[in-house]
């Protein structure tokens, strides 16, 4: 009788690390199978953005070998124009006066930066923290 409750309790441990084991598998193939399946999505995705840029492409390819974008380019950038036309020229002051007013901001910013950079330590903080 003793034999049979040992072999009964062999067969209980190997049969819960059989299943344990199976668990196991289980789990790490159904992470692999998500891993997978992600990794596809993605894949896919990029594959439809790529399609989308050759199509894009396609378009500009066509477009490019049109004799309108041959004339507008020629008049871009050759200063071109066709014989019934006369060219206007139009000077654009304001362009001019935000570049200046650039030029002013950035040298504020400058002289503030190495006026701060000559305080001390202490008085930066407190700049920074309370303003001027």
């Amino acid at each position: 009788m003793r034999n049979f409750f040992r072999s009964g309790k062999i067969i209980f441990w190997i049969g819960l690390v059989l299943v344990i084991y199976m668990f196991i598998v289980l789990a790490v193939e159904t992470s692999q199978n998500y891993t997978l399946r992600s990794k596809s999505e993605n894949l896919e995705l990029q594959i439809a953005k790529l399609e989308q840029q050759i199509e894009d492409l396609g378009y500009k390819v066509t477009y490019y070998k049109t004799d309108s974008y041959r004339e507008r380019l020629a008049r871009e950038k050759l200063n071109v124009a066709a014989p019934s036309e006369s060219v206007i020229i139009i000077k654009d002051d304001k362009r001019n006066e935000k570049q200046a007013d650039d030029n002013k901001v950035e040298e504020k910013l400058t002289s503030d930066v190495e006026d701060l950079a000559d305080r001390p330590n202490y008085q930066q903080w407190r700049i920074f923290l309370f303003g001027n």
